[in-house]
């Protein structure tokens, strides 16, 4: 049992009860005399009642040795002193060992020896353990409080010792105790739990590292997780890594909950409380310019988006020497010019792996050196997993990959996802074989524009790659021709059309089977027309791999297998989809608006147009089936096609479902800037539909307030006055001139949905449950909206 540990220290709860000690030889009687007068004191010099403790005794020692004379007196006394520091460590190690009963002061003298740095590691070492397995070894760590001066590395072996001789519930209970103990002995304690978690487990694909309730700040959490970086890569499969960084990330990340204005809903309060953490981590200079690079000249949003990414990197790289952080500051100034937050995110955790595995990240510095223009540096993180040492890139692709072209973002970050899509896929080809699939996406010396042709071919290999995962026979097809391509020796005249054929049996709907000439036609038109006709594919194929058939999997692709006949496959393709979504025979909702209030529900299927134009963003009123299908993918929402498939499989509720309409601000290159979904909902009380305009999403720059979303809700206006019904928002946050918004009387129904599931963001009941919920997915469309505001 262990020995209560001293008044003035608290005691640790029931569950940090030590683990079984080895026996020791009985303890001799008790002393209560201080450390130099007891079983610790010195037989060669008689100490008196009081004499300096320890480890004022061997600074005072050494300090007398650094004032001697130069010379043989000087290095004598020195050896003097080592002897004597050395017959201080062996009493004190005995001792402990011994069990002999010491006093606080006495524990305390020897927990500040085991921590000065003037002890050989060895003997610091040594000595942590015998204080740990000391009947009074958990009131090291309350000692370790005392211990002024000392680094936390010194810390953390008498922490380390502690820990693996008392087990501590870090990780579900706040312990008051340790708690109460400066941040240099909390940090310790947690270094030395994860070092612990890592040498009692093996690597699995996921692990219990670095999220522990200690309270630290940021700039511990940066020591956490070099450690665990450290600690866990060898344990690691070159496959796993990049699952253990973005994991290891996710394990600190929720301490940010104490800062509750990081989450706040005005992005000037958000920047405010990230500029404020920021500045109290004393960062190296490396990651203070990169802080620096905030774009004061863009909005709050902007601004916080930068310092959030800012924040990331900095725990995630203020672990690393100064000259392994100078060394990628390159890199990291490349990151900061990214303006593509998720894609950003994914290529910094993808930095953090080589940064982190030794020797100053040398094997990636050395393959990132023909990478020289300031374009190339996020391609090499990219391109690093698939080239370990010593491939290396051909010549022809470092040509290609340094084309002016790729300093336009657009192109940048099309190539960008797709060498991510290819490097990360989980199907089965080598790195060799990916490596070779990159080399064939090589187009012939003769192109008119080498750059954009080798995008074309890339982003078919990144379509196929995805659909190449599953255990279908689409999948199996997909897999087998990309194999055959890669281990061909011959490059292909157009990868793109030696893929084509097989990505169109991985299509929803009966064209995609159908080998008639019809089909065929509109499986080119679709591949030509389309800004992205891989989003489809890529959608339905994470619907077949990642959703079980408990979790809706067979309704959602017959959803989708519907979308595609009518989209895709018709020969009319846009007026037979709507034709579909918006047939009263298959919703029961939109058959009770069109009862109600006929004229409404044809203007509801008419556009609305808006004259006046918001920055540089075109406002519209769409029902295109492209722009409901990117809905979520253009902006980063939940419900982009690639998003995980629990939520992902709502998006056909916004596509196939006639009670949606997106207001949308097209950007230039023809993609969706920002959005407002808008829902056609139903008054319980007078029947009457009314018009629901939700939340914006929006890509970064276009804020909520901003001209661009200004101009969406006036078009939501326009809408509702020509419908004449009343429109309603969720919260009086959406009301553009910050003024109070009066609230909505009624309950607003919808009554079901021809989609198997719909994500709903405002507050509601769902029918089924009948109990209220958050935004979110909800199954079969039935359910009451509250809460409304009346925006007219």
């Amino acid at each position: 049992m262990t020995t209560p540990v001293a008044a003035r220290n608290p005691a640790l709860p029931a569950q940090a009860a030590p683990l079984p000690v080895q026996e020791a030889t009985p303890p001799p009687p008790m002393h209560r005399a201080p450390v130099e007068t007891g079983p610790l004191a010195s037989r060669a010099v008689p100490q008196e009642a009081g004499a300096m403790a320890p480890r004022q005794s061997l600074a005072a020692r050494q300090g007398g040795a650094q004032a001697s004379s130069s010379g043989a007196a000087a290095r004598a006394t020195e050896s003097a002193v080592q002897r004597q520091a050395h017959a201080l460590f062996e009493r004190a190690r005995k001792a402990l060992l011994d069990r002999v009963a010491l006093s606080s002061g006495q524990f305390s003298d020897i927990v500040a020896l085991a921590v000065d740095s003037r002890m050989g590691e060895a003997e610091r070492r040594a000595l942590a353990e015998a204080l740990a397995g000391h009947p009074r070894g958990l009131s090291a760590l309350y000692s370790l409080e005392k211990m002024e001066g000392a680094t936390v590395e010194a810390l953390s072996i008498v922490a380390a010792a502690v820990a693996g001789r008392h087990r501590f519930d870090l990780e579900k209970r706040r312990i008051p105790e340790l708690l109460a103990l400066p941040e240099p002995v909390r940090l310790a304690v947690a270094l030395a739990q994860q070092a612990l978690d890592a040498k009692n487990m093996q690597f699995h694909g996921r692990h219990r590292s670095g999220f522990y309730q200690l309270d630290l700040a940021p700039a511990s959490h940066s020591r956490m997780f070099a450690q665990a970086m450290r600690l866990f890569v060898p344990l690691a499969t070159r496959e796993e890594l990049a699952r253990l960084v973005g994991e290891e990330f996710q394990r600190w990340k929720p301490v940010w909950g104490s800062f509750t204005e990081m989450t706040h809903s005005d992005p000037a309060v958000r920047l405010h409380a990230l500029q404020k953490i920021l500045a109290g981590m004393q960062l190296q200079p490396v990651l203070q310019r990169v802080v620096d690079g905030d774009p004061i000249h863009r909005g709050a949003q902007a601004r916080a988006t930068h310092q959030q990414w800012a924040l990331e990197a900095a725990v995630m790289f203020g672990g690393l020497p100064p000259s392994g952080l100078a060394a990628l500051e390159g890199s990291l100034q490349s990151l900061a010019r990214l303006h593509a937050p998720l894609l950003r995110r994914q290529l910094t955790e993808r930095l953090a792996l080589p940064a982190h595995a030794g020797d100053d990240a040398r094997d990636y510095l050395q393959f990132s050196v023909p990478f020289h223009r300031p374009h190339m540096r996020s391609l090499a993180i990219a391109l690093y997993p698939l080239f370990a040492s010593p491939a290396r890139p051909p010549a022809e692709l470092l040509k290609i990959l340094g084309s002016s072209d790729l300093k336009n973002s657009h192109w940048l970050h099309r190539a960008l996802k797709d060498l991510l899509l290819l490097a990360d896929s989980e199907c089965d080809l080598s790195h060799e074989e990916r490596r070779q699939l990159l080399e064939h996406a090589l187009p012939p010396g003769a192109t008119v524009s080498p750059c954009r042709g080798f995008l074309d071919n890339l982003r078919s290999i990144a379509i196929a790659v995805q659909c190449a995962t599953g255990e279908d026979a689409q999948s199996s097809m997909v897999l087998d021709k990309l194999t055959d391509l890669a281990r061909s020796p011959d490059r292909p005249a157009s990868i793109k059309d030696a893929i084509a054929p097989v990505l169109r049996l991985a299509m929803p709907g009966v064209g995609a089977q159908d080998a008639g000439p019809e089909s065929l036609v509109a499986w080119k038109a679709f591949l030509s027309s389309w800004r992205q006709p891989e989003a489809l594919i890529v959608h339905a194929q994470n619907i077949r791999s990642n959703l079980d058939e408990d979790e809706g999997k067979e309704a959602v692709l017959n959803a989708l297998n519907g979308f595609a006949d009518s989209a895709v496959w018709s020969r009319d393709g846009l007026a037979q989809f709507r034709a579909m979504r918006y047939a009263t025979n298959a919703s029961p909702h939109l058959a009770e608006i069109e009862k109600q209030a006929p004229e409404a529900y044809a203007q509801w299927k008419k556009p609305a147009v808006l004259e006046t134009v918001a920055q540089a963003f075109a406002v519209e009123d769409t029902d295109h089936p492209e722009d409901l299908l990117l809905c979520g993918t253009d902006v980063a929402s939940c419900q982009s096609v690639n998003d995980d498939a629990m939520r992902s499989k709502a998006l056909m509720g916004y596509v196939i479902d006639g009670k949606y309409r997106m207001l949308m601000a097209r950007a230039p290159d023809g993609t969706i800037a920002a959005r407002r979904m808008v829902r056609l909902l139903l008054d319980e009380a007078t029947g009457r539909p009314v018009l629901y305009v939700e939340k914006l999403y929006a890509n970064t720059g276009i804020e909520a307030d901003s001209p661009a979303d200004k101009a969406l809700v006036q078009l939501a206006r326009c809408k509702a006055d020509a419908m004449g019904c009343a429109l309603v928002c969720a919260a009086s946050g959406s009301n553009e001139e910050d003024e109070t918004l009066p609230a909505y009387e009624g309950l607003l129904k919808s009554l079901g949905s021809p989609a198997p599931f719909e994500y709903v963001d405002a507050d509601h009941i769902d029918a089924d449950d009948e109990e209220q919920d958050e935004g979110g997915v909800v199954k079969g469309g039935r359910y009451t909206v509250e809460n409304a505001y009346r925006l007219q």
